[in-house]
């Protein structure tokens, strides 16, 4: 069954972030990437279920990759997604999203990464992390300045079924 994990695997020197990163050096392929991350499956599965949906096998695929085209994808997978909306503050993200950062306004794009906000398993503290599968340098695929990051715009997520999930944001 579709969850999202409540709990991170942590120490007090760090977590493991309860989803596997999924990295891929195609900049229009952010969006494909950060689904399989959220499905815990492949590329290459998110790449076959898209093209099923009508996406074109080559890149790029910016043009297709809009609210409804990213529900359907992800639905295939047994996912829900919320409409966009703009992101005031990190503290105000879902527990789980797809968000763009390095958004551009005048081109309306950025960047897809996956924010994740859950309990650590060591203590009670509440762990929000983003995986970036396009980011530059490995140590940047999994972090937690999210403020560096600035969030413009996300979708929630949440298993099909099921509604959204909100953990304390203290």
């Amino acid at each position: 069954m579709t969850t999202i994990p409540t709990t991170v695997t942590s120490t007090a020197a760090g977590f493991q972030p309860a989803f596997k990163p999924v990295i891929t050096q195609d900049r229009h392929a952010c969006a494909l990437a950060s689904i399989a991350i959220i499905a815990s499956t492949t590329l290459a599965d998110v790449f076959a279920k898209a093209e099923e949906l009508g996406m074109p096998a080559t890149g790029p695929y910016n043009h297709v990759l809009d609210g409804d085209f990213l529900a359907a994808l992800l639905a295939k997978f047994s996912w829900v997604s919320s409409v966009w909306k703009a992101c005031p503050k990190v503290s105000a993200l879902p527990d789980l999203c797809l968000a763009l950062v390095d958004y551009d306004e005048s081109f309306e794009v950025g960047r897809y990464v996956v924010i994740h906000r859950a309990r650590a398993s060591h203590d009670a503290k509440v762990v929000t992390y983003a995986i970036d599968p396009t980011a530059e340098k490995p140590e940047l695929h999994v972090r937690t300045d999210l403020e560096a990051l600035a969030p413009a715009w996300y979708i929630g997520v949440h298993p099909m079924g099921k509604a959204p999930a909100t953990s304390a944001k203290k």
